[in-house]
């Protein structure tokens, strides 16, 4: 039967003919594949549909037209380059670990901090990193790759990784060769594909469940010369914990919506719709489906999702006490698993269990599941055996039905996207637990979770669960128009803070004035797709990525001549004034970090001034612990996270500071300094007034401020310090907007716009009237400014509330 498409469906079927790279953002139930399949029928080009997995493929074959092939990215990098390795695949299947770990020379085990590491961990943490890598764009295996190991402090890790990155370089090594012994897997073969950029077969290119495409297949898609469709729900985006990316907000292509959904009706739609403004999503649903829908309690109902393992579980023992056949969806071996590593760790035996490897007792465990912040995961599972002990579980897991046989199937949101049932009842864990701050707010990672788990029912929607969630944003929707889940005016926020707030009164200016921001993203992604890989530390675990920006940003200013800027000075200030400050340490504490940052900027400008000359460690030293002061400005609380200054006491000098600089920092800003020689060169020559560095404008005190990176003979440029040039966002582009904008009186002259990605040295300019025609500006700059100063000075008054004159 040939369905009628809907006015939504002819639109994007419409835009699709006329040769538009699309972002099709399609809500839950609203047909996405329908309507890839009604644009395949309405050409006659050669297509390809790349789908999540393998069924989603072989469903979608029968659907579409002979033009457009169906497959996933795993079938075009065999066919491309893994029909190589079809000997090794079978092969190494069943490998053992002691094997590997002789392969991989392994063989002794590894102490760290008192921790014993056998020959057979080591092998598949090596793996492991091996594995991470060929889901990134990186070209080299690098520490970060290392995954996390529970029981050991963050120098540990460190040392680990240090140990185990020759290890992993020398397996990828291995791997890619027809000759090589170690395991070889399907991720193997699509990394050594994607490293050749390969170019699909195909004149349009279809990417479903793009709000969740690693980054590696992410690479692949926006480096095509076809035109591409990437459909999906950033709603929906619940996997980030497994580094999968939202590609659909920043895909150049022009946004269109699917909205009808098929699955239910406007009851349940009503439900979704709440969920999905708390996410952070513009985007409203409309029920059409042909059966009536209902929010009302259900005691049996065909599926009960739950937050996690922990209130799945208590859902499954509910329903075996009172003899109803229920089912956890994936099984429960991975509740065994757990179980039996708890009782052989709280009988003092080791266990093997991947993520309890390193402790001695189940005390141990516990300790470091309270004490250490990192061990989020791991913390879920340790109060899932002590709530109901090994014993329950293992007997809860050995009385489950198997799906097909179950009257009840209970499943964590997470493993239920994708699926729905007639009857839903959502579970309570999204509640806060006993001790926890019952006020806080719904963050919107978690409103996405929650408005998966609404939108999987089809008539019956049993939300007793979300009670309180729900409390918290019918609360927070009487302000969450003009104001942060956190009760800050978004006419405050500066102007990077406003760019994340689709209903701030920045973003609804751009939105409105300049609304193409997929033209210039496309046309700078094609200026990207040539540059040679990043500069990057490889040999650090953690990179402090944010920090390292900060000095890179410092260092070009002082090769302009420029000190590290006004925000740093007032973090300084900050601390010696022994105001509240939030987190910060005591009053000695303060008033040494104060004194150390007071010398900070006196050796600065010495160096500046000529009276001595600092070479680049020192300044890189200097620039790096100056990011730590203005951090302290710029969020206003003093955070031990991280930060160089938290290890301070009464007697920290500057020089314990800088000599607390790590080595890899130093490595790193060398390399990029390095990059910025040729392109800086010309503006180094420009008499002094030509080069601005944090530039402030007559606009920026009509926002929470505004201060850009540099202008430099009439050109304004944004200093990004990416690895992954590619993946520039539409609010990089409205920030560098926002500043050509908040220069009211054009004081600062302003005729390109830039943006200088440091860890390439590459510079990408246009011209400002370049700039806004791509952005589809029609009014002229003067007029846009003009505009702007009155919509931003009109959203800062007060609004008059009812009754007061």
């Amino acid at each position: 039967m040939v369905l009628k498409a809907t006015a939504e469906q002819e639109a994007a079927r419409e835009a699709f003919a006329a040769g538009d790279d699309l972002a099709l953002v399609a809500g839950a139930g609203t047909g996405k594949t329908s309507t890839l399949a009604m644009m395949g029928a309405a050409s006659r080009r050669r297509g390809l549909y790349v789908a999540f997995n393998k069924p989603i493929a072989v469903e979608a074959r029968a659907r579409f037209g002979s033009n457009v092939q169906c497959r996933t990215s795993h079938s075009l990098a065999y066919q491309a380059v893994g029909r190589r390795f079809q000997s090794r695949l079978e092969a190494s299947r069943h490998m053992p670990l002691s094997r590997t770990a002789r392969l991989l020379g392994l063989h002794r085990d590894l102490a760290v901090d008192k921790k014993r590491l056998r020959a057979t961990t080591l092998a598949r943490l090596v793996m492991e990193m091996v594995r991470r890598f060929c889901y990134s764009t990186d070209e080299q295996v690098a520490a970060r790759h290392l995954g996390t190991v529970n029981g050991l402090d963050d120098q540990g890790v460190q040392y680990l990784a240090e140990v185990l990155l020759k290890r992993a370089r020398w397996a990828w090594e291995d791997i890619c060769s027809p000759d090589g012994q170690l395991p070889f897997h399907h991720d193997h073969y699509l990394k050594m594909w994607a490293l050749t950029r390969p170019r699909l077969p195909a004149d349009f290119v279809l990417l479903d469940e793009a709000q969740d495409t690693n980054p590696v297949l992410e690479e692949i898609f926006l480096a095509q010369d076809a035109q591409r469709v990437c459909v999906g729900d950033p709603a929906q985006q619940i996997y980030e914990w497994r580094h999968a990316k939202d590609i659909m907000s920043s895909f150049p292509g022009q946004r269109m919506e699917l909205t009808q959904s098929f699955r239910f009706g406007p009851a349940i739609a009503q439900v979704a719709n709440r969920w999905l403004q708390a996410a952070s999503s513009t985007m409203q649903l409309t029920g059409h489906s042909g059966r009536a829908s209902a929010l009302e309690k259900v005691e049996v109902p065909d599926a009960v999702l739950c937050r996690g393992n922990a209130d799945a579980l208590a859902e499954v023992l509910h329903f075996l006490d009172e003899g109803v056949p229920v089912a956890l969806v994936g099984g429960g071996q991975p509740l065994l698993k757990i179980a039996q590593a708890a009782i052989d760790l709280q009988a003092g035996r080791r266990t093997s269990h991947h993520e309890l490897f390193l402790f001695s007792s189940w005390a141990e465990v516990q300790e470091y599941a309270e004490q250490d912040s990192a061990a989020g995961d791991l913390k879920a599972l340790v109060d899932l055996v002590d709530t109901y002990g090994p014993q329950q579980i293992i007997a809860a897991v050995q009385r489950m039905a198997s799906e097909d046989q179950a009257r009840v199937v209970v499943s964590t949101v997470h493993k239920a996207k994708g699926r729905e049932w007639q009857r839903v009842r959502i579970g309570s864990g999204f509640a806060p637990e006993a001790g926890e701050d019952a006020a806080r707010s719904v963050h919107p990672a978690e409103a996405r979770l929650i408005y998966v788990a609404v939108t999987r029912a089809r008539e019956v929607l049993d939300a007793s669960g979300l009670q309180w969630a729900e409390a918290q944003i019918r609360t927070a929707s009487r302000a969450d128009a003009t104001t942060t889940p956190d009760g800050v005016p978004l006419a405050a926020l500066p102007l990077t803070g406003q760019l994340q707030y689709p209903r701030s009164p920045m973003s609804l200016f751009l939105a409105r004035h300049l609304p193409r921001t997929e033209r210039l993203i496309s046309a700078y992604q094609q200026q990207v797709r040539t540059l040679p890989p990043a500069a990057q530390p490889m040999n650090e675990r953690r990179p402090d990525y944010a920090a390292l920006g900060h000095t890179i940003d410092y260092r070009l200013r002082l090769l302009l001549g420029r000190g590290p800027g006004e925000a740093v000075a007032l973090g300084i200030r900050l601390l010696g004034n022994l105001a509240p400050l939030d987190g910060a340490p005591a009053a000695d504490v303060r008033q040494s970090l104060h004194s150390a940052g007071i010398e900070l900027l006196a050796r600065l400008r010495a160096h500046l001034d000529g009276a001595t000359r600092l070479d680049d460690e020192e300044l890189t030293r200097l620039c790096h612990v100056a990011g730590y002061f203005e951090a302290v400005y710029r969020n206003g609380v003093f955070s031990r996270r991280r930060n160089l200054l938290a290890s301070a006491d009464a007697r920290t000098t500057l020089n314990d500071l800088t000599a607390a600089v790590p080595a890899y920092v130093l490595e790193d800003i060398s390399d990029q300094i390095a990059l910025a020689e040729r392109p800086f060169a010309p503006f180094r020559l420009l008499p002094e007034h030509k080069r601005v560095c944090g530039p402030v404008f007559a606009g920026s005190a009509d926002l929470g401020g505004a201060d850009a990176d540099f202008i430099v003979d009439g050109l304004l440029i944004d200093c990004k310090a990416t690895i992954r040039p590619h993946s520039l966002n539409r609010a990089a582009v409205q920030q560098l907007a926002g500043y050509l904008l908040l220069d009211y009186d054009d004081t600062h002259r302003i005729e390109r716009v830039g943006i200088y990605l440091s860890r390439h040295g590459a510079l990408i300019t246009w011209t400002v009237p370049e700039f806004l025609t791509s952005l589809g500006a029609t009014i002229p700059l003067p007029a846009l400014r003009q505009q702007l100063k009155d919509h931003l000075q009109h959203a800062r008054q007060p609004r008059q509330q009812p009754g007061h004159d």
